[in-house]
């Protein structure tokens, strides 16, 4: 039943997400399944290693008044704790200054300014332990950078619903795609990386950063923009707010585009 309550919390959070731009066609979309697979995450209260394999779906979306944006993660531990399987979500809804007003903000690198608002939810199978529950709203602010597909930068207050003892704070994400071409082959790199003030009860400020170093294989057979092999490098200073409690390992990528 746990993992029917997130999946019904999660798709029902997301709602908001659609309901704007159910009226209009999409301008663009893109979804992708990624499996990810490391060894050396942390957790806290445990001095060992754990090995996990992640798969996560990805979508996002353009339509006439801004874009929209979710991944869902299925985190499976294989080692270095009781074997055990993890959901956590986000999505975000982000309305265009631009496009709503129909006035061209674009002056140099500044591309767009938008509204945002979104969700994090995420789902133990321990039982014992509370899932998260967190709103977040604000602003994003799009740039046009030299060689870059994407560049924008969210402004986030940052409120905790659960565990509730948490109180409110700030997020900064970044978040970047840079393409990139050698040797005739497709490359990118991507990704993002979450500031995090600290939010009472013992917390700290955390970074978090997912870089992603990716070639697109099937381009290498004339089916390009489809198959992507890489590595994502995480980092994770103060994981969850806990003082000392850091991440730093590499993962193995494997992208399936459609």
């Amino acid at each position: 039943m746990t993992v029917i309550r997130f999946f019904y919390r999660f798709f029902t959070a997301f709602v908001f997400t659609v309901y704007l731009h159910s009226a209009y066609a999409l301008d663009w979309s893109s979804t992708e399944l990624q499996y990810l697979h490391g060894s050396g995450y942390r957790m806290p209260g445990n001095a060992d290693d754990v090995s996990r394999s992640i798969f996560t779906v990805s979508h996002a979306d353009g339509y006439a008044l801004g874009r929209n944006f979710f991944f869902m993660d299925t985190l499976i531990t294989e080692d270095g704790e009781p074997g055990q399987i993890n959901l956590y979500g986000e999505a975000y809804t982000y309305l265009s200054f631009s496009k709503v007003s129909g006035f061209d903000l674009s002056y140099g690198i500044l591309k767009d300014v938008n509204v945002a608002a979104g969700v994090n939810l995420g789902e133990n199978t321990d039982s014992t332990r509370s899932g998260t529950r967190i709103i977040l709203y604000g602003a994003a602010v799009d740039f046009n950078l030299p060689g870059f597909s994407l560049f924008t930068v969210d402004f986030l207050r940052h409120k905790p619903l659960e565990p509730s003892v948490m109180g409110g704070s700030w997020q900064i994400t970044p978040v970047w795609r840079l393409p990139f071409t050698i040797y005739g082959m497709q490359w990118s790199l991507e990704g993002f990386a979450d500031f995090i003030g600290a939010k009472d009860h013992g917390t700290v400020r955390q970074t978090l950063a997912q870089p992603q170093l990716r070639l697109d294989l099937g381009g290498i057979w004339n089916y390009p923009g489809k198959v992507y092999v890489g590595i994502e490098y995480q980092y994770w200073h103060n994981k969850y707010g806990i003082k000392g409690l850091n991440e730093s390992l590499p993962q193995a990528l494997l992208l399936w585009k459609f």
